[in-house]
């Protein structure tokens, strides 16, 4: 038995206060997540860097903290790695404030690549204690809570960081690591970090109960495909749109469009979660998303159908995300971290690796191209697949 009790007094209680104080961290987590693409021209100037070089910086932070996500899952899963949480959440903040202070181009890439192993940590460790805190019978809509934190973080980003390098310089962008660290110390302070593990040995996850688990699989296929068509859009839309000569302050704008709409999805799904069935709401928020994909990509520039358009996609595209978090976690009883790291880190993973592919197909037939493709092929094939997901049973 790995068993091991705690106090109920040093555990951290059930309710919305404390799903509400992980979604900030959620928040703080991504909004430091997503501080190097505003730095890019920047460090670009100053190292001599090429874009080539710019979007392989930014694959090294990706590629570090969406895949060692599933192995520090596991590890969550069979002993209680809470204190993970505050510490990601510090470490991933300190270290990415800090690539203002780089002098050269081997400490940048250094401190990027520690940061994204450092972010790694967060989304497992914080989906395992999320269903211990969040109310009962609400884990859909808690969900949603901790999901919106962090899209909003991630969408506000780089247009916050760009305003505060309008007033100050490069180097006293570290400033802001003092953020993180008091939020680390807020999630201790509520006892977040902490995790009771009430179950034996023999039910914890291994990689034969994963690979036997035939509906997990599908499930992780299906949002696979759908993190392609995100992952595609957070890359390439901002290119695409200066490639038909729009600027880059309309670009950014029909951007955050979109990454708002995906922090409105999640609490809309989120609001239906008690009306419908997981499977509906994952199916429902394709079908919507290919609908207003499809239209922005009829025109795809800064009018004002393609910025209603691209703000429905994303309300579709992450809208899955929650119910598939619980499904998740409810077809791999006592994994809630994997399920959770699988989720939130391997799929966009394999979603940002596959833009590799999408962007060199681009060179050939057309960028526009490119991404009409591959957005309807993987949405279709997210649809069957998830088809071909059993609705999990209730705990």
């Amino acid at each position: 038995m790995i068993t091991k009790t705690i106090s109920p007094s040093r555990l951290p209680k059930r309710g919305w206060f404390n799903v509400s104080i992980t979604s900030y961290a959620h928040f703080i987590g991504d909004y430091y997540s997503n501080i190097l693409p505003v730095m890019l021209p920047i460090l670009a100037l100053q190292f001599d860097l090429s874009y080539s070089q710019c979007g392989m910086l930014y694959m090294i932070f990706q590629v570090a903290a969406s895949f060692l996500q599933a192995p520090i899952g596991i590890a969550a899963d069979k002993r209680n790695l809470g204190i993970i949480f505050p510490l990601s959440i510090m470490l991933c903040g300190v270290f990415a404030s800090a690539v203002g202070l780089c002098s050269t181009p081997l400490m940048l890439i250094l401190i990027v690549f520690i940061s994204g192993i450092c972010a790694s940590g967060f989304h497992p460790i914080a989906g395992g204690i999320l269903p211990s805190v969040s109310p009962k019978n609400h884990e859909v809509l808690a969900t949603s809570i901790f999901i919106v934190g962090g899209n909003i973080g991630f969408a506000v980003s780089p247009f916050l960081t760009a305003i505060y390098l309008e007033y100050f310089s490069q180097e006293q962008l570290f400033y802001l690591a003092i953020i993180p660290v008091l939020s680390a110390l807020l999630l201790i302070v509520r006892r977040l970090h902490v995790k009771e593990i009430n179950y034996s040995s023999k039910d914890t996850i291994s990689l034969k109960k994963i690979l036997e688990n035939k509906q997990f699989l599908w499930l992780v296929c299906s949002i696979s495909c759908r993190s392609i068509c995100y992952c595609a859009l957070v890359i390439f839309l901002p290119l695409l749109l200066s490639l038909k000569g729009i600027s880059a302050v309309s670009a950014s704008a029909v951007t955050m469009t979109m990454l708002v709409g995906t922090a409105v999805g999640g609490l809309v799904v989120g609001g239906l979660s008690l009306r419908y069935k997981l499977v509906q709401l994952i199916l429902g928020s394709y079908v919507f998303t290919f609908i207003m994909l499809m239209i922005f990509m009829y025109k795809a520039d800064d009018s004002i159908l393609s910025f209603i358009s691209i703000f429905f996609a994303g309300l579709g595209l992450y809208g899955s995300t929650p119910p598939a978090i619980v499904w998740a976690q409810k077809l791999l009883p006592h994994a809630d971290s994997f399920a959770t790291s699988m989720m939130l880190g391997f799929t966009f993973g394999l979603g940002y690796v596959m833009c590799v592919l999408i962007g060199f197909i681009g060179d050939y037939i057309g960028l526009l191209e490119s991404i009409r493709i591959f957005a309807a092929v993987s949405l279709i094939l997210a649809c069957i697949f998830i088809l071909k997901a059993k609705a999990p049973k209730s705990k």
